[in-house]
Formats: C-alpha cells, structure tokens, sequence
C-alpha cells in the first residue's frame, strides 16, 4: 500500500490537472481502506485465537497515532477506531482508557515511558512525518518530538537526530509550528546543559517569536 502511495503521489507533478485532482482523491481513499483493511485484519486474527499479527500491531500505534490528527476526517476517525481495535487486540487496558477519555498526548507519553529501549524505534517511525505536506501532522511529529528527546537524553546518537530534526522545523511554513519546534530544542537543549551563549541565542529567538506571534507561540 505504501508504494502505491508513493507512486500517486508522484503523478501530483502532472500537468494535468484532472489526473492531479484524481490523484489527491485516490491517495486518501487508498490511505483510508488501508487502514479499515488492517482494523479487519485484526479483527479476523482475534475472532481465529491466534496472534501472529502482534509485532505488527505494536508497531502500528504511532503511525495510527499520527494519522488522528490527519486533515481528512475520516482518515482521521478511520485511525482512531482502528488504534482502539489494536489496543484492545494487545490486551492493553490502559491504552484504551486513555484513548476512550480522548488524552491522546498521554496515550503518546505512555508509548515512549513503557518501554525505553524502543524509544529509538519510535522515533524511527515518527521522522517522516514532520516532512508531511500536512500541518497537523507536521505539529504533532514536533510535539512527539519534544516528548521523545527527553526520553533519549542519554543516547547520544539518537538525541541529536531529534535535535537536528527540530532545529530543521524551526523554519517551517508554519509560524506555529517553527515556535514549537524552537521551544522543544530551548528545553531538550537545556537539559542536556548546552553552553549558555547557545541557549541564550535560541532565548532572544523565542523571545522575538513571542512578541511578533504571541497567539500563536502560546498554543504550545
């Protein structure tokens, strides 16, 4: 399913603008019987007693995780049904608590604290999306970001991919989403005790942000 995506999204390029517009309606449509297909798959794996899908499930939670907050509605609800069924498939009460109480960050923060030796796998997986085309997709990969850094502090490696990805996000499109990304690397920076005159170079930053773009910088 994946590469069929990536070969419609390529057609985006086209110059006809028909075949450009069918093509954005067949990316969201193949994206959404993607995920129905996987939430009928685990249902059919649960109804047999047999478990061989539970790597794949696990796996599974971040990137549904991301796709609830999708522009597309119905992506978006697709996800969010489905990550309940996955939830419950692995036996996990307190997931779906969470989720069925719509804390949705806390669901994230439990995903990285559960298991810390997997953290690196998690941001493997969260990575290509704060290059989506989508915002709040893009601003819930900085948030995840944020979140995941101060879980890796002490691997060295995968500390400052996050670093880099975020420093990269602080010039996005979006005001929004560059102010976030630019408070997430101030405080993982701190954390780690950068030198001062770093953190104080990132400080007048925000602070130029905050006075130019208050609404927006307060969303974090």
């Amino acid at each position: 399913m994946y590469s069929l995506t990536e070969s419609l999204g390529k057609l985006l390029w086209d110059r006809d603008e028909d075949i450009v517009e069918k093509t954005l309606i067949d990316n969201s449509l193949v994206q959404l019987l993607s995920i129905r297909l996987f939430q009928d798959v685990i249902a059919l794996v649960v109804a047999k007693g047999e478990k061989p899908l539970k790597k794949h499930v696990s796996q599974s939670l971040l990137p549904l995780f991301f796709h609830c907050h999708d522009e597309n509605g119905r992506v978006a609800q697709a996800s969010r049904e489905t990550l309940l069924s996955a939830v419950s498939f692995l036996k996990r009460k307190d997931l779906k608590q969470l989720l069925q109480t719509d804390q949705m960050w806390r669901f994230a923060e439990c995903l990285l604290a559960e298991d810390r030796s997997r953290a690196a796998e998690q941001l493997r997986l969260a990575l290509p999306y704060v290059r989506s085309a989508q915002e709040p997709l893009r601003e819930a990969a900085v948030r995840f970001m944020g979140m995941a850094g101060r879980f890796l502090t002490g691997q060295q490696p995968h500390f400052r991919i996050i670093c880099r990805a975020l420093q990269d996000m602080t010039d996005d499109t979006s005001p929004a989403i560059s102010c976030l990304a630019l408070q997430a690397l101030y405080i993982l920076l701190a954390l780690q005790s950068v030198p001062c005159s770093r953190l104080q170079k990132m400080r007048d930053q925000l602070r130029r942000l905050w006075h130019s773009r208050p609404l927006l910088c307060g969303r974090g």
